[in-house]
């Protein structure tokens, strides 16, 4: 009766209004010109436009499917530019040498075998390791550095012969052009199969790099005349709009609009008709400008919807209303965008299909409903195997299939608004908060201090990343004062000028500045250059002097670039010239030879261009790494205080008090070029241990089987936790967290490490909610959750108390590590109140990735270099795969049974629903100062199925618990009657039920 049901509905399915859908692919590179250096700093234009930006089009377009395609006007620009040989990037340019035959430089080479960042910059599972020849070269160039001693670039370029960089350049090069590309070339497809080149190979594959950029455009072009495909603008430099807005650029934007405008018609023969707001933010000043601009459509993110009209269906069509303007506004459905984007580059292309259309039985049967699947089109096809080629093919070829039996209809945006725009529903007017950059933003440390303007309007401010929030953009210090450079700029030399001294101000006002500023998506390092660089120019251009905080190398609130920073410490830090420093809670010192200059900065100092604090230049003149506040002359002992950039001696005691420092805090040291990062001992506070629980070592497989990604990165053990405490400690409850390994932070968190994302749930009392932040697991009832800690390595996202109805605060938590590979986090009680015994926690470990739906990696059938492995490939089709490593429990096996209760059902069309996994191991317990309680709730679920030939019968599930309680140690469990049937039942389960669970 079961299976005839099911069949019934799936009959139903298939008989009912077809599933609109709409497909935008986001096309859009950042500026890479480096105005000092005159040339583009990273290849990326090009590599993508000898394969995604061609291969993409092209391949959708054989399946008969219409999609729509963004173009940035900065992606277009650049284009231009290698076609008619205005600029070029430096890799090409390096290449073109080795092609000639002109020696390199030390340094050029050097450059080549950078990781990342030289020629090894490709996805090495699924390409660099399939050449034998390229995996010999990364073994040789990690050898090379293994032994020889950091930076002495003589020795490491002393083991690559001519024929070795030939060969590395040819490889790269020749690799990144696509597979569907390069078999129309037969010449160039054959070079992938030797294992030596020659000069005369590499000329080749450079000048087919060139021809292949200029084909780009007309494709494009062809396919929209053809009515392919539809071609959507993207505001000149890709602008994060809501924020320029609230600066009141207003004038720049739409000079951004009219500029890609002007583009869209000059290369494309196309006056759009919908626009694509950059990182799909908007606010009711960005729509008004859209509509004003004729536009008649725009999307943005599911998220922004939930802020703007909570409840509201993001699966319809929406408008707005200024004057006689009308602008339709499509929002996206992040699951699948984001499934796309991330996750079904682990499937294969039948199973992502399938699971793409099990998803679709969520979206309304209407007439005038729409699921909208808008992302990247650029960056996930290397993640795929054969570049997403296969993907691509076989994916939509089913789509298109689906269209014809009447299942779906896939639509271009203009179209869908022509049939159903008069079934669009007004988003409401109401009063929202918008950041207010018309103050200071450089004396914020966080984004929820940021100020705020209350403004009527129709749509919440917001974008698709964290929640609908501006995060990524805005709140870290570096880029609240990247944001007050950029304004006192415009103050300072005007938008009323010539195009000359205007472009680089357009490119400094590219979304992707402050998109890397704070960590949040990893080291600005390669872009800080070309940012600064935009700048200068602009006061340049204008016969300004430039201001000297854009001459530091430093990051605009003075974060000293990783590749510069030497050492870390606690109170103390030995430098590699023997110089030790000391500090307590009150001043700083330095002893030991040789002499020297050593200079500190604090880093809560706001570096406000407006009232610019500290030095970028030494006592001698040197260009300094850090914004120097003091310095002591190790020599003298001298003490020196910086007031506009000049240090002025003030005696030989070093208090922290001159410059604010205070304990808890941290310094930035420099000595001789290098710099050190030193936390200030915190005062004494009296700490009472609340709750600690020991878990177990080696237990870093989530339900069993996880494996860690293959990038060297993730060492043995980053996700393994092995005990959580929890301290009062005055005005704040202190989380602790131990890992058996931390990681060395490769990314340079903010919070002192990058891999380990800690998710904790409590119920305090009043828990409500079961679900869970993305882990894709649910909670019992007895530990539903009130308030939820998500504690990251400092991002966007990564700092964050969470709320049952939704609401959240940002960066109230103090987050940092402390020895032992051990993370702290400080929170308020403020925030979520005071402990007692009726608390039940729940304490999971996963891995934190920025681009990463929720922040949280990938986990898939098979591990690669950024995916996790090892799981059940039937709970990732039916989406409902714990994504988590480790779990607080007692021993392995509670962790085992805690993870793999989810139930898998397949549905006759081939497709899989899900019920998550239910975890039920939680810790609680009294106040007691040297004694804990630990209780362990596990869920054992039994399923009884009885079946006939063909039919499944009937399906029950009965689920029962054990609770065991220790105080100091650890009691036998005493297992209660039911749970013992409970056991003999699902050992029956487990052989009866393999059609409705697979582990």
């Amino acid at each position: 009766m079961k299976w005839t049901f099911l069949l019934t509905l799936f009959v139903i399915f298939l008989a009912a209004e077809p599933i609109n859908i709409i497909f935008i692919f986001h096309n859009h590179q950042p500026w890479y010109l480096d105005f000092s250096k005159n040339e583009l700093a990273l290849p990326w234009v090009r590599m993508h436009a000898v394969g995604n930006y061609l291969k993409v089009p092209l391949l959708i377009n054989q399946s008969g499917v219409s999609v729509a395609f963004t173009l940035s006007g900065s992606l277009i620009e650049q284009l231009n530019w290698y076609s008619n040989g205005t600029y070029t990037d430096a890799r090409f340019r390096i290449s073109e040498k080795i092609a000639r035959g002109e020696p390199l430089t030390i340094e050029e080479k050097y450059a080549m075998l950078a990781v990342p960042g030289g020629f090894f910059d490709i996805n090495w599972q699924n390409i660099l390791n399939k050449h034998p020849r390229y995996a010999v070269l990364l073994g040789v160039r990690n050898d090379a550095f293994n032994k020889c001693p950091p930076g002495n670039m003589t020795c490491v370029v002393s083991r690559f012969s001519d024929q070795d960089f030939i060969d590395l350049a040819t490889l790269f090069n020749l690799l990144w052009i696509d597979p569907y590309i390069a078999r129309q070339n037969p010449e160039i497809w054959a070079l992938r199969n030797k294992t030596n080149y020659t000069r005369e190979d590499l000329k080749k594959v450079l000048q087919i790099h060139l021809e292949l950029i200029k084909q780009v455009l007309p494709v494009y072009k062809k396919l929209a005349e053809q009515g392919r495909i539809e071609l959507v603008p993207v505001p000149y430099s890709h602008p994060l709009m809501p924020l320029l807005a609230d600066m009141g650029a207003i004038y720049d934007l739409k000079l951004h609009v009219n500029l890609s405008n002007s583009l869209f018609k000059r290369y494309l023969g196309v006056t759009p008709t919908g626009v694509w707001p950059p990182e799909q933010a908007v606010n009711d000043e960005v729509l008004r400008l859209f509509a004003n601009a004729g536009y008649i459509w725009t999307v943005t993110d599911e998220d922004v919807l939930k802020a703007t009209a909570p409840g509201a269906s993001h699966f319809k069509l929406y408008f707005v209303q200024y004057g006689d303007r009308k602008l339709y506004v499509f929002f996206r459905d992040k699951t699948l965008s984001d499934n796309i984007g991330f996750r079904y580059s682990s499937l294969s292309p039948e199973a992502a299909l399938a699971d793409f259309v099990n998803y679709l039985k969520r979206v309304p049967r209407e007439k005038c409903s729409v699921v909208v699947i808008a992302l990247d089109g650029e960056n996930p096809w290397e993640n795929y195997p054969n570049f997403g080629d296969d993907f691509l093919r076989v994916f939509f070829q089913g789509l298109a299939q689906l269209e014809k039996n009447g299942t779906v209809k896939i639509w271009k945006p203009s179209d869908f608004i022509k049939a159903c725009g008069n079934e669009a529903a007004e988003l409401p007017q109401r009063e929202f908060k918008y950041f207010d950059l018309h103050l200071d933003l450089s004396f914020y440390k966080s984004i929820r201090d940021l100020p705020t303007r209350l403004v009527n309007g129709r749509i919440a401010e917001g974008s698709w990343s964290g929640g609908g929030s501006l995060a990524v953009w805005i709140g870290d210090p570096d880029e609240n004062v990247w944001w007050m450079w950029l304004k006192k700029a415009r103050e300072e030399v005007g938008v009323n000028r010539t195009w000359d001294v205007i472009f680089p101000l357009l490119i400094a006002e590219a979304s992707d500045w402050p998109f890397w500023y704070g960590g949040d998506m990893g080291s600005p390092i390669t872009f800080d250059p070309i940012a600064k660089s935009a700048l200068i120019t602009y006061y340049k251009r204008a016969g300004l002097e430039p201001p000297r905080y854009l001459l530091s190398p430093a990051y605009p609130a003075g974060t000293p670039r990783e590749d510069k920073v030497a050492g870390r410490g606690d109170g103390r830090i030995r430098t590699y010239q023997g110089l030790t420093v000391h500090v307590n809670t009150t001043h700083i010192w330095a002893e030991g030879a040789p002499c020297g200059v050593l200079y500190i900065s604090n880093p809560d100092i706001p570096r406000s261009p407006y009232i610019f604090r500290g030095a970028v230049r030494g006592i001698y003149g040197e260009s300094l790494n850090i914004i120097a506040d003091m310095a002591i002359d190790t020599c003298s002992g001298v003490v020196y205080l910086s007031d506009g950039g000049v240090f002025y001696p003030v005696g030989r005691a070093a208090s922290l008090s001159f410059i604010g420092a205070r304990p808890g805090g941290r310094l930035y040291l420099e000595f001789k070029g290098l710099v050190y990062i030193v936390n200030i001992p915190e005062a004494e506070v009296a700490q009472q241990l609340l709750l600690k629980a020991a878990d177990p070592v080696g237990d870093d497989f989530g339900p069993g089987r996880y494996q860690y990604p293959k990038n060297p990165v993730f060492k043995p053990g980053v996700f393994d936790l092995t005990e959580f405490s929890l301290y009062d400690v005055g005005d704040k409850l202190r989380f602790v967290f131990k890992v058996r390994e931390l990681g060395d932070n490769p990314w340079g968190g903010p919070a002192g490490f990058s891999l380990q994302f800690f998710h904790v749930y409590i119920n305090r009392g009043s828990g409500s909610r079961n679900d869970t932040l993305g882990l894709r697991v649910a909670l019992c009832r007895d530990a539903a959750w009130d308030v939820a800690l998500l504690i990251g390595p400092g991002w966007s996202g990564g700092n964050r108390i969470v709320y049952s109805d939704n609401t959240y605060v940002d960066d109230a938590m103090s987050i940092k590590v402390a020895p032992n590979n051990t993370v702290v986090a400080d929170v308020p009680k403020r925030y979520i109140g005071e402990f007692n015994s009726s608390w039940k926690i729940t304490v999971f470990l996963t891995s934190w990735d920025g681009y990463g739906p929720d922040n949280i990696r990938n986990f898939g059938v098979v591990s690669d270099e950024w995916t996790a492995g090892g799981a059940d490939p039937v709970a990732v089709l039916a989406n409902v795969a714990p994504r988590v490593f480790d779990l607080l429990a007692e021993t392995a096996e509670q962790q085992i049974k805690a993870l793999t209760s989810y139930q898998v059902t397949r549905l006759p069309n081939g497709t899989y629903l899900g019920r998550p996994t239910r975890v039920c191991a939680y810790i609680s317990g009294g106040k007691a100062t040297e004694t804990y309680t630990v209780t362990q709730t596990i869920t054992i679920t039994q399923t009884e199925v009885s079946t006939t030939t063909k039919t499944i019968a009937t399906r029950e599930t009965i689920t029962s618990t054990y609770v065991t309680t220790a105080t100091q140690v650890i009691k036998e469990a005493d297992w209660t009657t039911a749970s013992l049937i409970g056991i003999l039942a699902l050992t029956i389960g487990l052989v009866a039920g393999l059609l409705t669970r697979r582990r």
